[in-house]
């Protein structure tokens, strides 16, 4: 019977894929308007190709991925728990999947990155990845802030056409450390049929460099969970190293590709190898500053094929291969969250080089989380405005509106006979530059050092940022030199109190980015802010910055 069931399942799934085929086929025949769910923005110009902007969807609750399925249908996740599916004809959206154990509090943990069996008609199954309160640990977890019980799975699912509801969760790696920060993930199904799978080092930069844990990694499964005898280490799931936390994956022209944040510097594009070596926490971006190029020597790091400083946020990756739109053809597609625009970046022909960018949709829609390209050539994005709305980053929200703001942008071609019709549309070119990410910036070098290391979350006068940054001025850790040099050096994680106040957010380190002048320059800059005459010496600095081992 089971056989049986799976064959009609199978045959549901073909007859529907073709039924929507013969309804795009007759959309496009008769030249049809465009369905009224389908709300015109702009228009984009390219050098010949006419591109129209619409929104499709409002109202997702902070939307991470958006991927497009060979059953020709938009597949979307929500931080909080939800897959939905959505019919890109009839633009009818339908929850195909609440999964409530999902743990959704802090910066990156939820429901995020999902991708669709490649021979989906024939085999259905939908691989995700969450977070999740571990609560067999212990009973008592402090209202589930507790941190220490946070854990993360990567999970398999078959999607049923007739209930159209996804069933069957199998678990292929239950138990990963997770934390209210780092879980960046991607999931992506290589040319081979492999699956890949990138996620942060989970505000624990030991993970990313060693290679018997599963954060801060590109992880390789066979597509029914195991491990593939091809791996660099045989039985393990280990692909690359070094990865901080990443937001972008996506396999295409033969290559891997991943985008990553930086910390407060060295946003970064990868080009994923076997047994790669990314750098971090020892390196960021380029092996280009002393005690980088000191790892480099003995380590063989990957280095980025572009980087950006100051950080502008890379988040979801795809590749254009369609002829729909020419002139992005073999172009890697890039969404911004704080850069706020859609980056192509055009490849040499070994696929291994950047040879030109534009950015387009600067600004138009706020943060950009996620995009997938259909089998038409028509690109879909999300926005992602309403998971972290901060008073540091009330600037990245100019032009959103309040109501709805997170959405689906749809991107396709103007066809001739629908221009007289759009011909009031505002119409744009790409934008020539990116948006400049820096706070003002101080004249004195110990203030330069400042403003691009530290005001960003602390302000410009060490004020903090109530409920998410403490404050600088006055404090028992910038009055401890050497807990302040630590803290700087190696960063910090987990719960901690400042002026009786609860403060639980991750900060970066600079070991790897300042040298040891710099960090003198810049802590003796705070420390004057608090009144504090006692310098503090290069000798101090190095002996802390040796005492710590990975």
């Amino acid at each position: 019977m089971n056989k049986i069931y799976q064959l009609l399942n199978k045959l549901l799934h073909i007859t529907a894929v073709l039924l929507i085929a013969l309804l795009t086929s007759c959309e496009n025949s008769k030249s049809a308007e465009r369905p009224s769910f389908e709300k015109p923005q702009f228009i984009i110009q390219l050098d010949e190709t006419k591109l129209l902007v619409s929104e499709i969807e409002r109202d997702l609750d902070e939307p991470w991925e958006i991927t497009w399925g060979a059953d020709e249908q938009l597949w979307y996740t929500e931080k909080k728990g939800n897959v939905m599916r959505m019919n890109p004809i009839t633009g009818q959206s339908k929850k195909v999947l609440h999964i409530p154990d999902v743990y959704y509090g802090g910066l990156t943990p939820g429901l995020l990155g999902m991708v669709l069996h490649p021979d989906f008609n024939e085999e259905p199954y939908v691989y995700m990845h969450y977070t999740y309160m571990d609560t067999t640990v212990s009973a008592e977890l402090s209202d589930g802030r507790n941190t220490d019980f946070i854990k993360s799975r990567l999970v398999r699912y078959e999607y049923d056409l007739k209930k159209d509801t996804l069933i069957n969760p199998e678990f292929l790696l239950p138990e990963i450390p997770g934390f209210r920060a780092h879980n960046g993930s991607r999931l992506t199904i290589s040319e081979d049929n492999k699956l890949l799978f990138i996620i942060g080092d989970v505000a624990d930069s030991k993970n990313a460099q060693t290679e018997y844990t599963l954060p801060g990694k590109v992880l390789r499964l066979n597509l029914d969970g195991t491990v593939p005898d091809d791996n660099p280490i045989p039985g393990n799931y280990f692909y690359t190293m070094g990865h901080r936390n990443p937001q972008g994956l996506v396999a295409a022209n033969g290559k891997i590709y991943a985008s990553e944040h930086g910390p407060d510097n060295d946003d970064e594009i990868n080009l994923i190898k076997p047994r790669g070596n990314y750098g971090w926490p020892f390196v960021e971006g380029y092996c280009d500053k002393e005690n980088e190029k000191a790892f480099c020597d003995t380590v063989a790091v990957t280095e980025p094929i572009y980087s950006w400083t100051p950080t502008i946020a890379p988040a979801g990756l795809d590749f254009y291969k369609h002829s729909a739109i020419p002139e992005w053809k073999n172009n890697l597609m890039l969404t911004m969250l704080k850069g706020r625009a859609l980056w192509l970046f055009k490849l040499d022909e070994t696929g291994e080089k950047i040879v030109n960018k534009r950015i387009y949709l600067q600004k138009a829609f706020g943060r950009l989380r996620d995009l997938c390209v259909s089998n038409t050539g028509d690109v879909y994005l999300v926005t992602s405005n309403s998971d972290w709305h901060i008073d540091r980053y009330k600037w990245m929200y100019d032009n959103v509106l309040e109501d709805g703001n997170d959405r689906i942008i749809k991107i396709s071609v103007l066809q001739e006979h629908e221009e007289a019709k759009y011909a009031d549309l505002v119409t744009v070119k790409e934008d020539a530059e990116a948006i400049p990410m820096l706070v003002q910036e101080s004249k004195t070098k110990e203030g330069i050092l400042y403003s691009r290391n530290c005001a960003s979350c602390h302000m410009r006068k060490g004020e903090g940022i109530p409920d998410f940054t403490p404050p600088l001025i006055g404090t028992a850790t910038v009055a401890n030199k050497n807990k302040l040099i630590e803290t700087v050096l190696f960063g910090k994680s987990g719960e901690i109190e400042v002026k009786g106040k609860k403060y639980n957010e991750v900060m970066p380190g600079f070991a790897a980015s300042l040298t040891n002048e710099e960090l003198k320059e810049l802590l003796d800059f705070v420390r004057g802010g608090s009144n504090h005459k006692d310098s503090i010496s290069i000798s101090e600095i190095e002996k802390i910055r040796k005492s710590r081992t990975f």
